[in-house]
Parts: structure tokens; C-alpha cells; sequence
């Protein structure tokens, strides 16, 4: 029997045989060829092939998760889509007679120690992790090689690999998957997102795996802990029987977490916390409401944009209404568009930024963007005639910021006003606090604003000044820091003594050790995954808001993340 350690990319725990994932060979001989214009018609046809397996793989994934996981593809095929890329292979193919596949690998080359010189974002990762998904994939059909994917599996398997592509994730046969684990990749990557969308056990990082099992070996996942994730390979009889017994409690604890799904999120003293959803799309509402949401602490309107052409106002307008009245008066925050850092716009042909996370993001990109940002206030105060729409603005840094957005909320209203269309013009108008500055503000944007909530993934990042994305510094990501609490801290106090309330919608609102902890310094909403609400209600309804405030007390106090996690396993012991 084995053991090893990762990290979690999607919780659960799950046993299957082991199937070995490995790309195709791609090997071939680099002769020289003296005729370059029959090289340009396989690299031609091999483009198209790809474009139209791409175009499948986000066709069927749109379908089944939602248009905001198609478009991880439909970034790709704007690679196979961009003039200079082609240009950059083609030049090659004119300068020396070659295959076309070695024009491939060359341009990639060129490409990856374009993208060592530059910082190590996120951002970056993911861009050169596309363009090698997508130089692999037309490799692949320069070869005339069957395109090897996951989509036919044996039943009951564990998929094991060194890495895998978002491609590969997207294609998996759900039927017989229990879950996978990798020896590379991250817990923000896109792999880890399609996991938790699919519902996965899923573990990442897990060092020297591929030498250390083999085919058909029975592999337990175990990715119960919110961190650490354990790999269990031929365990013995009593491993067998104890995993076994965990993977059954497991299940009945979710299963008795969703008979709960629709009470109310109310402490043992009586105190009433309003759970909400984080969704991205139409189709996450749903699944978000057959799990007990009765509103939405965020809807990321970014899918609208990365479909290749920008929406326009009525588009907007007809997804933020159909919203509002599925929701049936529930609350529905609304974060404006959020582009930048590790999203992209492809019709807005953004300059490349060296530091895209400390660059023209959020309400920056908004205000350079005014009649786009119009357009969609316009759509916003629209819709909002049909239910209880909020307005959130990310990235705020300043109040002078906060006050311009409001003032461009009521120029859009004025312009429907002249229109003669019906609108709301006050929604309430909120601030995403997630920089250091909107926390030191907090007083005055409170004053202000209607509400507040917390994006704690970018304010973790901000706060310690490390790229959340980027695994050589993953461990200085401290998701427990007492600076990050007590910046929360500092949030909801301010947000009281006016009047408001305090929401958070990052991961960290879902976590059961983090939950009584909010709650004590004063977080009157959290805003989950649809997954987490059904178990986040039941922890709710077993808190007191009294011994809540008693912990958050003890725990901001602590000196180290260190400190703080063991006295809340100590005093909260989370299932």
C-alpha cells in the first residue's frame, strides 16, 4: 500500500481502478523538404480539423455546464483564429524548407521564452497553457493521429495522469469516471473549475504520481479536507474497510445536508444570515435554486463577453431580466463587468500588460470603456423593473471611484428616461471590496454605498501579495491569515456603524472552518457555490452567534495562519 499527498482541486471520496492517461505520440522525423507550399496545405487542413474539434468540445460542454465553460475553448480557437500566429509558422515554413510540424513546435518554442520573460501571473500560465493544448492538438492532425481522449472509459475509474488539458477534462465519459488526480496543475487552474463544475473528487499537485502507480491498481481519492487531498494506492484490507466507512458517511452527510435545503439559514439564538449563490450563467441559477438558492450574492456577468463579439444592450437586458424573475423577488447582486487580470475579452484587443492583476481590470477597464459600461447599467436598471436587482462594482480602490460609478448608474438612467423605456433608477449600488484600499476606506465607502460585499480570493492575493495562480508560491497564499480576517474584520464594523450590511462571496464563504468566524465578525451574507449551500445551511442552523463572536475574538488575536487553523480544528472540528 502507497499513500500519497496533494492538494484539492474538487472535494469528495471516491475508489475506482486506476486508468493511465497518456497523450499520444507525437514524435516524427525532421527531415528537411524542399516543397514549402504542400507544407502549408497540411498546415491548413490540419488548422481546420482542429478549429472543428474545438468547435464540438465547446458546443457540448455549453450545453451541459453553461456558456461560460464553453468559452475556455473558444479562447483556444481564437489562437487556431489569430493571423500572427499563423504568420508566425508560415514564416518558418518560407525561411527554411521544413516540415510543418517543426514550424509548429518552433513558433511554440518562440512563444513559451516570450512568455519566461514575463511575470508569472496566472493569467500568463493559462494563456501559454492554451497555446499548448492547441500546438499539440494540430500536431496531432498534422500527424493524422486519433485524437486520444477520456470521452470512453472503463467503469468505475480514476483517471491518473502528469497533466491534463482542459480538452481532456471536457471530454471525460461521466458515466464511469469516479474522479482523477494529476501530478501537475493548480487549484484555480481551468481543470480544477471544470471539476467542481462536474461534481469530481479531484487532486492536484501530487508529486512523482505517474512513477508511482500503474494500471488497473485500486485507488482511493480521498479530497474530504478542504487542502489536502490523499491518494491511496492497493490499500490494504483495513484501509479498504475504514475508507469504505468514511465514503459511506460521507454520502449520508450529503444526503442529509440537501433534505435541509430548504430551511433557513438561521442560528440557534435566532439570528437570520442570508445564504446566497455565486453563478456565472442562466444554467448555474438553476442548478443553484434545485439546491436551495433564494438569491444571488454575485452573478458574474463576464460570460455575456468572452463569446467573441460584445453583447449588446437588449442581449444583456433579456439575460439580467429572465434572472430577476426566476428568482421571484430574491435578491440578486449584480457585479458589473470584471475583465482583466485572468480574463480576456477578445473583441476589445486589450494590450498585453506585464502585471495584468495591478492593471486596467474591474471598474478601471469600465471607465475606459464608458459606452460599454452604459450599456450594460442601461440593461441593469431595465431589468431591474422585474425583481430585486443590486448593482456591484468591482475593484474599488477609492471613493472618488464609487462616486463616478454612480453617476454614470444615473446617466444611463436619464438616457432611458429620454428613450421613454421603463427603468429602476435607484437600485441599490454596492462596492466588491477586494483592494487594501477599499478596506481602509470602508468608513466612508460605507457612508455611501448600500452594501458591501467581500471578494475574499482577490483580497487574500492583494493583502499578501501573491498570485494565487502560481504554484511556486502557492504556499505563501494564506486563506486563514489574521490579516486577511482582520481586514474583514474592520469591513463589517464599518459597514454596521452605517447602517449596512457586510456580504463575502469568495471562496472563502463556503469553507466550514472560516463560517463561524465571519459570522462572529459580523458577516450578515454569504454568497457560495451551489454545492455548498445545502451543508452550509445546516452549519448555520447548529451555530450560536454568541460563541461565534467568542471565536472570531480568539482568532484574530493569533499572531500566525498556523496558530489560527489549529485552534478553529480544535474548537470547530468541521465535518
Amino acid at each position: 500500500m502507497k499513500t500519497l499527498l496533494g492538494l484539492t482541486a474538487a472535494p469528495g471520496i471516491c475508489s475506482g481502478k486506476a486508468y493511465i492517461f497518456k497523450v499520444p505520440d507525437l514524435s516524427y522525423d525532421p527531415c528537411k523538404i524542399e516543397d514549402s507550399e504542400t507544407e502549408k496545405k497540411r498546415l491548413s487542413e490540419a488548422f481546420r480539423l482542429s478549429f472543428e474539434e474545438l468547435d464540438r468540445i465547446k458546443g457540448a460542454l455549453s450545453g451541459s455546464l453553461g456558456v461560460e465553460y464553453g468559452h475556455i475553448f473558444r479562447a483556444q480557437m481564437t489562437i487556431l483564429e489569430d493571423d500572427d500566429f499563423k504568420q508566425e509558422i508560415t514564416g518558418k515554413l518560407d525561411e527554411s524548407p521544413c516540415r510543418a510540424e517543426t514550424a509548429v513546435e518552433a513558433a511554440y518554442k518562440m512563444y513559451e521564452e516570450l512568455f519566461s520573460r514575463m511575470d508569472d501571473s496566472s493569467c500568463n500560465a493559462q494563456r501559454l497553457a492554451d497555446l499548448n493544448d492547441v500546438c499539440k492538438r494540430v500536431l496531432r492532425n498534422l500527424l493524422g493521429k486519433d485524437d486520444v481522449n477520456l470521452s470512453v472509459l472503463p467503469p468505475e475509474s480514476i483517471v491518473v495522469a502528469e497533466e491534463l488539458l482542459p480538452s481532456d477534462t471536457a471530454t471525460m465519459d461521466r458515466k464511469h469516471i469516479r474522479g482523477f488526480v494529476t501530478e501537475r496543475g493548480g487549484c484555480t487552474s481551468h481543470v480544477a473549475i471544470l471539476a467542481k463544475s462536474l461534481s469530481l473528487p479531484a487532486a492536484v499537485g501530487v508529486a512523482e504520481l505517474t512513477r508511482q502507480i500503474k494500471k488497473n491498481d485500486f485507488v482511493i481519492l480521498d479530497v474530504r479536507d478542504f487542502e489536502e487531498a490523499r491518494i491511496y494506492i492497493n490499500p490494504d484490507a483495513a484501509k479498504q474497510k475504514e475508507l469504505e466507512i468514511h465514503k459511506s458517511e460521507y454520502r449520508k452527510r450529503q444526503e442529509d445536508f440537501l433534505k435541509m435545503k430548504d430551511l433557513e439559514a438561521v442560528t440557534l439564538d435566532g439570528k437570520k444570515i442570508t445564504l446566497s449563490a455565486n453563478i456565472g450563467s442562466l444554467e448555474d441559477l438553476a442548478n443553484a435554486q434545485s439546491l436551495g438558492a433564494k438569491s444571488v450574492g454575485l452573478f458574474r456577468t463576464e460570460f455575456l463577453f468572452l463569446k467573441g463579439n460584445l453583447p449588446g444592450e437588449d442581449e444583456q437586458y433579456e439575460v439580467y431580466a429572465e434572472a430577476a424573475k426566476k428568482l421571484a423577488g430574491g435578491m440578486l447582486i449584480v457585479r458589473t463587468l470584471d475583465i482583466g487580470g485572468d480574463k480576456e475579452v477578445k473583441a476589445l484587443n486589450l494590450r498585453k500588460e506585464e502585471n495584468p492583476f495591478l492593471g486596467l481590470r474591474g471598474i478601471r477597464l469600465c471607465f475606459k470603456y464608458e459606452e460599454l459600461f452604459l450599456a450594460q447599467l442601461r440593461a441593469l436598471l431595465r431589468a431591474s423593473v422585474h425583481g430585486d436587482i443590486r448593482i456591484m462594482f468591482p475593484m474599488i480602490s477609492s471613493v472618488l471611484e464609487f462616486r463616478k460609478a454612480g453617476e454614470l448608474a444615473a446617466k444611463a438612467a436619464e438616457e432611458l428616461k429620454s428613450r421613454g423605456i421603463r427603468r429602476r433608477s435607484d437600485p441599490p449600488l454596492g462596492v466588491m471590496v477586494e483592494t487594501p484600499a477599499a478596506v481602509f476606506l470602508a468608513d466612508e465607502l460605507t457612508r455611501e454605498a448600500g452594501f458591501v460585499s467581500i471578494g475574499t480570493n482577490d483580497l487574500t492575493q492583494y493583502i499578501l501579495s501573491v498570485d494565487r495562480g502560481n504554484e511556486d508560491i502557492g504556499s505563501y497564499y494564506r486563506t486563514f491569515s489574521p490579516a486577511v480576517l482582520r481586514a474583514i474584520g474592520i469591513t463589517a464594523r464599518a459597514a454596521e456603524k452605517n447602517g449596512k450590511w457586510t456580504g463575502i462571496c469568495g471562496e472563502l464563504a463556503g469553507n466550514p472552518m472560516a463560517i463561524p468566524v465571519l459570522l462572529g465578525l459580523g458577516v450578515a451574507e454569504l454568497s457560495v457555490t451551489a454545492s455548498a449551500l445545502p451543508q452550509t445551511i445546516a452549519q448555520i442552523r447548529g451555530l450560536d452567534s454568541g460563541k461565534c463572536r467568542k471565536i472570531a475574538e480568539k482568532a484574530v488575536s493569533m499572531a500566525t495562519e498556523e496558530d489560527i487553523k489549529a485552534y478553529l480544528k480544535e474548537e470547530i472540528r468541521p465535518e
